[in-house]
């Protein structure tokens, strides 16, 4: 299951917020902040995704409707999780908003990778 459906929809924000900033027409080195912290989510998003496939590979129909649903939630639940922990940090809007949330994405990924790994490891294949 693809997760980054919500980095696309913020880098489309990116792309709108500076795409024309005299910042970006000024200095060809440019980067908006948020743009690392941006590519740490989609490169955590797609270890989680390649874990993601290799345990429903090796789950039997049940399980992998169970994983599925499961994940489906996690989503919803990080994305939350995310906003709230940017928002606890003191980010109020803006790019340090971007930056405060995307940290936090990343770490919930991270941390879900690890928890899917354990359940590939565990797996017997159906």
């Amino acid at each position: 299951m693809k997760t980054s459906l919500s980095i696309a929809a913020l880098a489309v924000a990116f792309q709108i917020a500076f795409g024309v900033s005299s910042s970006a027409q000024n200095d060809p080195n440019f980067t908006p902040p948020g743009t690392e912290e941006l590519a740490a989510v989609e490169r955590a998003n797609a270890t989680i995704d390649a874990v993601y496939a290799q345990l429903r590979n090796k789950l039997g129909p049940e399980e992998s409707k169970s994983l599925q649903e499961a994940q489906r939630a996690w989503i919803k639940w990080r994305d939350a999780e995310a906003d709230l922990i940017a928002r606890l940090g003191g980010a109020v809007g803006g790019s340090g908003m971007r930056v405060d949330f995307a940290n936090a994405q990343t770490k919930l990924i991270n941390q879900r990778t690890e928890v899917l790994k354990k359940y590939l490891s565990e797996a017997s294949s159906p």
